[in-house]
């Protein structure tokens, strides 16, 4: 985790210039799903996985604390996961052909900015990720208004993309693997 500038940029320190993957922390609620947004988790960044997983409690305490404490059953049934992305400038898109396009530079044409996602519901969730990584991406706009893209939409561009999905692991709770004992 990194200090923010007053104006919502990153500091230099992480300024993305080149490709290289990112991670991020999400929780899915598993109850009370209806009622609740679809991730609960945090919006940081992480540079590196040690250091993504080494904030896996952190996260969980500040989830608690905006979700009715460690007792209450949205954060006692969030299923966590560990997602990383290759981020900068000309990134390979994933698999799918679903897009994130920005719909800032130019009024009634966009640019695919992150993909390619399988589904709707996947871009839904790494949105999030898309929009935290912004901040340290040179010449982006702080708040890019966003909106959806198919790959072969005629009035989208695509020859840009800085956000493409790698992967998402659950990392808590963990399944519970018992071992044959040999005392």
């Amino acid at each position: 985790m990194t200090d923010d500038r007053a104006d919502g940029r990153q500091d230099s320190t992480h300024t993305i210039t080149s490709v290289q993957p990112v991670w991020f922390l999400l929780a899915r609620p598993t109850e009370n799903s209806d009622e609740l947004p679809a991730t609960i988790g945090e919006r940081d960044v992480f540079f590196g996985d040690d250091e993504a997983m080494d904030a896996l409690d952190l996260h969980f305490a500040w989830c608690a604390a905006q979700h009715g404490g460690f007792g209450s059953a949205v954060v006692r049934s969030a299923h966590w996961y560990l997602q990383s992305a290759m981020v900068g400038r000309r990134v390979t898109p994933g698999l799918g052909d679903v897009f994130l396009a920005s719909t800032v530079d130019e009024p009634g044409r966009s640019r695919a900015v992150a993909g390619g996602f399988l589904t709707e519901g996947e871009l839904i969730h790494w949105t999030p990720f898309v929009r935290a990584v912004t901040r340290y991406i040179p010449g982006t706009p702080p708040s890019p208004a966003y909106g959806l893209a198919h790959l072969g939409d005629d009035e989208v561009e695509f020859g840009q993309i800085w956000f493409s999905p790698l992967q998402s692991r659950r990392v808590y709770p963990k399944r519970i693997v018992v071992g044959d004992d040999d005392t």
